[in-house]
């Protein structure tokens, strides 16, 4: 194989992997790398049979021509969509592609290697999966592999090869220790880079973070859409918490995301008119915002770690009382006691919690005059269900001038049976007894084939008796607001699945969940859950498959956390902690050169002696200066050296330094060449070195095909010999050096 041909097929596997990560991450049209594919496979076709295509000027130029407008069109495309980079990668590829087709002069092929390393970039920046570390690691040691085979290629050119042979790649340890060392290099360089808030290179990229990945969180909350949430097991928060002994049941945490307040039109809605902004950038203590009053007492804390769910909803523990956040701009609460962020995050949010032992609901009675945003609102709510929300919860308490009757009439009216109403019953049995017919009367259901209605809350109660926990607590809601009882309907997370690789607990997003938040005189604000228990969230058992996704979560979690989100404030935390324990280091160090303190000698010293009189004198204690250490770890590099430069030297060794001196100097060496015949070659090629050499191929010679081993005196023979023919050999490539400048006069043959 000659060495273009080698070299275009190199290019070639090269231009056909780079764009591989480039529509996974949504900034390349797929039919448009299908069709750079088919082009770049059909010079590789061309290339491994020797009849390649070289494009002429006149070709180069009507192909420019016709791609200007198109260039145009597609910048404008990319503005109207917010990013330039897939018009870059368009222009890219294309200019790779003609390249390939157009290569005259060596020069061309290292300007396709430019390109590739450009679309190589591209890739990497708009990438945010945690597969594109192997994609980088692969590529890395491929690229490597083919910088190392052209410097081969162009050494063999430079000795008068013209074809490559079947031999194994020089200098491989080299190379593969230069590949380790890049991707060693590069962790501190990633440490050490400024870090910047926002990519320079924007994409629409759907990697780990991306916010492509919804939990159904929103503004509003449509029943007539069919919840898929449940089969989504990507995770929508890590939790690490500061005290697990308080986790008795990780099934029962639940996390809060949303509470809304009114229903129109099979929707429900966020008070959003009314949040109250919290301490921006700093800890917010929840019941401030609302002057609730006394403070509870946080008992433990919680780290969570909150992925993109195309939602500005902060989630958190419905335990929260404080919370410690680094967002850039202030969070807000809603009357529900929602907290959210002031625009949906597009990278995971680190925020720290402080968590008191029961729940704690932070709402609030009081809204706007026109009261259009009550949790009293009874909009939504029909006869039907008002009549049923009457007869399952019973007459709340009698007043003081209207005390209850007596007789058996008053007796069998206050009984429990909800299908017969009940008397004298409190607010808070009111509220247990419809919860109660929730969860024994209904159930759970993901099947709404056919359920087209006017009114689904209607149908969920009297017609299908089925539904998902959305049906459940909507139903709750509308039915304790038409008795008079405040309530809101809220969305979050319920349980949560402990991760044993670092002790933090996997919110999923099949985790999502629809309860009730309810008031009453006595309990105050309360969650209350109508969705039967097997409607409910569940965490998964112990297996196989649990362990990988666990394993799969951990990585992704490391990678999303120290490398997509790792930023100014890691960077300072990163330093600090590396400039402290270089402290310490050098505090033992020097503390290695200092002496014992001298004991105080105070013999007659007394009970009342003071303080200054039993002080110890001043001693100095010198420290070992910094020049002092590296002079001693520069004397046992030079001492390792010399050492090893001592060891006897055998006739193979020195027969191996020849050869690759030979080689080195431009006289072809193969593996099949014969000691004697490599002599001759040498002096017929170096005639200085004629002499020195001879020596050293004989004694080589005699050590290793005659059996007899080699004295002190051979020894000392044997190394004079290969300095001679080293110096020899460098010499004469001096002269022909000067001689091709023009200096000197090459010698008459």
């Amino acid at each position: 194989m000659t060495f273009g041909r080698e070299k275009r097929l190199w290019l070639g596997w090269l231009a056909l992997l780079v764009p591989i990560p480039l529509p996974f991450n949504q900034v390349l049209e797929w039919p448009f790398l299908f069709a750079y594919a088919l082009i770049v496979i059909y010079f590789l076709q061309r290339a491994e049979r020797g009849a390649w295509i070289t494009l002429g000027n006149w070709a180069l130029n009507l192909l420019g021509l016709v791609y200007m407008p198109i260039f145009y069109l597609d910048i404008r495309a990319a503005f109207y969509r917010g990013s330039a980079v897939t018009a870059l990668l368009h222009l890219t590829m294309f200019l790779l592609v003609v390249k390939l087709y157009s290569i005259r002069r060596e020069k061309d092929k290292w300007h396709i290697l430019v390109a590739i390393y450009f679309l190589f970039v591209g890739a990497m920046a708009t990438s945010s999966h945690v597969s594109i570390a192997p994609y980088l690691l692969g590529f890395l040691m491929l690229g490597m592999l083919v910088l190392g085979r052209f410097a081969h290629l162009h050494m063999a050119a430079g000795a008068g090869e013209e074809r490559s042979r079947a031999t194994p790649l020089p200098f491989r340890g080299a190379l593969s220790l230069g590949t380790m060392l890049v991707l060693l290099l590069a962790v501190p360089l990633f440490a050490a880079v400024p870090r910047i808030r926002e990519p320079f290179i924007l994409g629409r990229g759907s990697g780990t973070s991306g916010i492509a990945r919804t939990t159904g969180f929103s503004d509003s909350v449509d029943l007539s859409l069919t919840s898929s949430i449940r089969g989504n097991r990507n995770v929508a928060i890590r939790v690490q918490y500061e005290d697990e002994m308080l986790l008795d049941n990780p099934g029962d945490l639940r996390f809060k995301g949303a509470a809304y307040d009114r229903y129109r039109n099979r929707n429900w809605y966020r008070a959003l008119q009314q949040v109250e902004v919290l301490i921006p950038r700093a800890t917010a203590t929840l019941a401030r915002a609302y002057d609730l009053g006394p403070q509870e007492t946080a008992v433990t804390s919680a780290t969570l770690f909150l992925e993109p769910l195309n939602s500005s909803s902060l989630i958190l523990p419905t335990e929260t009382v404080t919370i410690e956040h680094d967002i850039e701009t202030a969070l807000g609460i809603d009357p529900g006691g929602a907290v959210l962020m002031p625009a949906r995050a597009n990278e995971t949010i680190k925020y720290k919690v402080g968590l008191a032992a029961e729940p704690v609901i932070h709402a609030r009675l009081d809204d706007d005059p026109e009261g259009e945003l009550s949790a009293l609102d009874l909009t939504g709510l029909t006869p039907r269900m008002a009549d049923l929300a009457r007869q399952v919860m019973g007459d709340g308490e009698a007043s003081d001038d209207e005390p209850p009757g007596d007789g058996p009439a008053a007796e069998e009216s206050s009984t429990d049976d909800p299908s017969k109403g009940g008397a004298n019953l409190t607010d808070d049995e009111r509220v247990d007894r419809l919860e109660q017919h929730l969860l024994t009367e209904y159930t759970y259901t993901l099947d709404f084939l056919g359920r087209t209605g006017e009114n689904p809350l209607e149908d969920f109660l009297f017609e299908y008796k089925s539904g998902h926990c959305e049906f459940f607590a909507s139903a709750m809601v509308l039915m304790l607001r038409s008795e008079g009882i405040p309530a809101r309907f809220v969305t979050g997370f319920l349980g949560a699945e402990l991760n044993p690789l670092e002790d933090y607990y996997v919110i999923r997003q099949q985790n999502a969940h629809a309860w009730v938040e309810a008031y009453t005189e006595t309990r105050g604000w309360q969650v209350y859950d109508p969705t039967p228990p097997d409607g409910r969230p569940s965490i998964a058992s112990p297996s196989l498959a649990l362990l990988i996704s666990q394993v799969y979560d951990y990585v992704t979690f490391r990678w999303d956390r120290y490398v997509l989100t790792y930023g100014a404030n890691d960077q300072e935390s990163f330093f600090r902690r590396l400039r402290e324990r270089m402290n310490r280091f050098w505090g033992k160090v020097r503390e290695l050169g200092r002496k014992e303190p001298a004991q105080p000698q105070t013999p007659f010293a007394t009970d009342t002696a003071t303080d200054e009189e039993v002080q110890p004198p001043w001693v100095w204690q010198p420290r070992v200066p910094l020049f002092l250490l590296l002079l001693l770890f520069g004397a046992s590099v030079a001492a390792l050296v010399a050492w090893n430069r001592r060891r006897p030297l055998t006739g193979r060794a020195a027969y191996l330094r020849l050869r690759a001196r030979l080689e080195r100097a431009g006289l072809p060496v193969t593996d099949a060449l014969a000691p004697l015949e490599l002599m001759e070659r040498a002096a017929a090629r170096f005639p200085g070195a004629a002499e020195p050499c001879r020596e050293l191929v004989g004694l080589y010679v005699r050590e290793s095909f005659a059996g007899r081993e080699l004295g002190d005196d051979d020894r000392r023979r044997l190394r004079e010999a290969l300095r001679r023919t080293e110096k020899a050999v460098e010499e004469q490539r001096k002269q022909e050096r000067r001689a091709k400048r023009g200096r000197l006069r090459p010698a008459p043959a």
